[in-house]
């Protein structure tokens, strides 16, 4: 009872802290968006559909965070940190299920890399400008998903696994507790790195990317993207 009360206002809460990403987007509400159990499609019912659905939220949410940073070091003059950096965002991005080893490295390297105010003062050139303006496209990206991570993952602990899924249930319960109690501190750093890069913009006049170009993005681990949740980011 008190897993099922917990789990309720959870997805409240996160309900209400996503509302205002989904609508700076021109997002669907939650019970229109593709997540099992909680009025969508997704991947497939059941067990296996919500799993899909988990993954796909978190994978984006991270890659699109990791890719942000690699940019802003890019942008500082660090190509060396950066290509590291790039490595742990192809390797989250290959994640096919949800699956905590690479969600703890991928969150270890964002907060070991934190974007700040006095690193992008460094940067004053066009093409380090351009690579912000890119970075800060991607955070925009990282808190809708983020928001729908935290959904799904709730949806995802309320799911029973068939037969089929006895093998690999316990590693993706698993990695959705960790996401339940792990990407609440990333939404906050999101958050500030998105601010961060949003003061640094328009201090120095640069242009953000216009909703196709953060669509596009998105579809790099959301193949269904510009469908249903972003066809209007």
């Amino acid at each position: 009872m008190r897993k099922s009360s917990f789990i309720a206002a959870f997805v409240f809460t996160t309900a209400v802290m996503s509302g205002s990403a989904f609508a700076q987007f021109g997002m669907p509400g939650i019970g229109s968006l593709p997540i099992p159990g909680l009025g969508g499609g997704g991947g497939g019912g059941g067990f296996s559909g919500a799993a899909a659905s988990l993954a796909t939220n978190l994978k984006t949410a991270l890659y699109n965070q990791v890719m942000a940073i690699a940019l802003v070091q890019d942008a500082m003059g660090d190509k060396k940190k950066a290509t590291a950096i790039r490595s742990q965002a192809v390797a989250i991005q290959a994640m096919k299920t949800p699956s905590k080893d690479p969600m703890e490295k991928t969150l270890k390297v964002i907060e070991q890399n934190p974007i700040n105010r006095e690193g992008l003062a460094r940067v004053n050139d066009a093409e380090g400008k351009k690579k912000i303006a890119q970075a800060q496209g991607h955070m925009d990206i990282v808190i809708v998903y983020n928001g729908l991570a935290l959904v799904s993952a709730a949806s995802m602990i309320q799911q029973k696994p068939g037969p089929q899924d006895i093998t690999s249930a316990p590693a993706i319960l698993d990695a959705a507790q960790f996401a339940l109690t792990s990407i609440p501190a990333q939404t906050e750093n999101s958050k500030k790195f998105n601010a961060t890069m949003n003061d640094y913009m328009k201090q120095n006049n640069v242009p953000k990317l216009s909703n196709g170009e953060k669509a596009a993005l998105a579809k790099k681990t959301d193949p269904k993207a510009s469908a249903a949740a972003i066809s209007n980011l």
